[in-house]
């Protein structure tokens, strides 16, 4: 896709390193092509904006808040001064329409940004596995834990069974991440029955004060 000077000049936006393009959930109705400079791809987890991509000259980003018209998605910050190409709704679905290369420039580039994305959110569940796992057990204690003198008994092996379906962690990270616990002395592995731990009610308390 080439840009003429006059097209740039028509509608070529400049903005200054830090500045935020686009923040997440606003209204969107165009997406960029950087003519120059690196743009940042940031998720908000809990409070705090994590880097999801870095983005380069010849790339592109915002396509998605056209295709399925909903709020962006993540917040868009530029990490040196960039110049940016601005597309339109109706100038993107001429290209898809018109433009193979165009079509094909898409088709990859989202199918990279989405094994990047992958990629990256496995990194951050790593990351905070710990409280991950945390929650997990507190489900799991109070729906499939038995209660005994104030605490919840829980089998090892069905909870590793069952959080491995639904908390996108390893067998090996859930390992760690009990091990870690046990260590805090959050719950409790019994030396003579390693096969469960033990859950005090005053974990759910802590864990809620987090």
């Amino acid at each position: 896709m080439k840009i003429s000077e006059d097209m740039v000049n028509k509608h070529g936006l400049r903005f200054k390193e830090s500045a935020v393009i686009f923040d997440e959930n606003e209204p969107a109705d165009q997406m960029y092509l950087i003519l120059s400079g690196k743009v940042g791809i940031h998720k908000k987890v809990k409070e705090a904006f994590k880097l999801l991509i870095e983005l380069k000259e010849g790339d592109m980003f915002g396509e998605m808040a056209l295709v399925d018209r909903k709020p962006r998605s993540a917040r868009a910050i530029a990490k040196t001064d960039v110049l940016l190409f601005a597309i339109t709704e109706s100038v993107f679905y001429n290209l898809i329409q018109t433009n193979p290369s165009f079509s094909l420039k898409m088709v990859k580039m989202l199918s990279s940004r989405l094994r990047e994305t992958n990629q990256t959110i496995a990194s951050l569940l790593k990351g905070d596995r710990k409280n991950i796992v945390t929650s997990a057990l507190i489900t799991f204690a109070q729906t499939r834990g038995e209660q005994e003198d104030g605490q919840y008994k829980v089998h090892l092996a069905a909870f590793m069974k069952w959080a491995i379906l639904r908390v996108g962690l390893e067998h090996a990270d859930l390992v760690s991440a009990i091990n870690l616990l046990v260590k805090d002395k959050m719950v409790e592995q019994p030396k003579n029955d390693p096969s469960h731990i033990m859950i005090r009610d005053t974990f759910f308390k802590y864990t809620l004060d987090q």
